[in-house]
């Protein structure tokens, strides 16, 4: 029993030792993404969403969220494909960052099944992202039930370091706090989209796609919009 006293003791001194020896934490101003999400990708126009006030109610006041719906313009309905994508920052406050399913569970959705996905970008990087196999009951207007399915990616990105884990995020936070001197003024971007394959003609709009070809959709989403707002891929100019 004196022994664990002691080693207990001797682990709380070193404790305050360190965070008095420690320099001030970076005040994490300066996020490593661009609060912007770009017009077009790829074969992809986005317009503008604006967010919800549900967001907006759920969120710290100083949160910025930028959203843009991504659509093939002048295709046929069997070749169209459309995606959500939003980007969200944290302010001050922290709370902005959190597991996504969090949130996906509060509008109805439930989860099926979650990988990490690798997405290898044109200048040879790779990136983790995280893929979500969600799905929900919506009531058509002859009082049938449809189960609607859809794909939902996302990722986590720092100051100089990205992760689809939150997990990681959570050590990464602690690791670089402590020993880069580096707050991390995380962000979450992320793409969303139908699986169109069983939906009625008149709810879907866009081609028919699988799971499968819509995760490969999504993820081509992905490898085009990265780089754009995220500062770690960005080409060097």
């Amino acid at each position: 029993m004196i022994l664990r006293a002691f080693i207990l003791l001797a682990l709380c001194g070193m404790t305050v030792l360190l965070c008095r020896l420690s320099p001030p934490v970076k005040g994490g101003n300066e996020a490593g993404v661009l609060a912007e999400l770009p017009m077009v990708a790829g074969s992809f126009v986005g317009e503008t969403e604006t967010p919800s006030d549900k967001e907006r109610e759920l969120l710290p006041a100083d949160t910025i969220i930028v959203k843009r719906v991504y659509r093939t313009p002048g295709r046929s309905v069997a070749q169209r494909d459309q995606a959500h994508a939003s980007l969200v920052i944290a302010g001050h406050d922290r709370r902005s960052i959190h597991r996504p399913e969090v949130c996906l569970d509060g509008q109805g959705w439930t989860l099926v099944g979650s990988q990490v996905r690798t997405v290898k970008l044109l200048s040879g990087q790779e990136l983790s992202v995280r893929d979500l196999a969600i799905a929900r009951e919506v009531l058509l207007n002859d009082g049938r039930k449809l189960l609607v399915r859809a794909h939902y990616v996302y990722w986590y990105v720092g100051a100089d370091v990205s992760t689809p884990s939150n997990l990681e995020r959570q050590l990464l936070t602690f690791r670089d706090n402590v020993l880069r001197n580096v707050n991390h003024r995380w962000a979450y971007p992320s793409v969303m989209a139908r699986v169109t394959q069983g939906l009625p003609p008149e709810m879907s709009g866009e081609r028919i796609r699988s799971d499968e070809e819509t995760v490969t959709m999504l993820l081509e989403l992905v490898r085009t919009l990265a780089p754009k707002f995220q500062k770690n891929l960005m080409p060097a100019l």
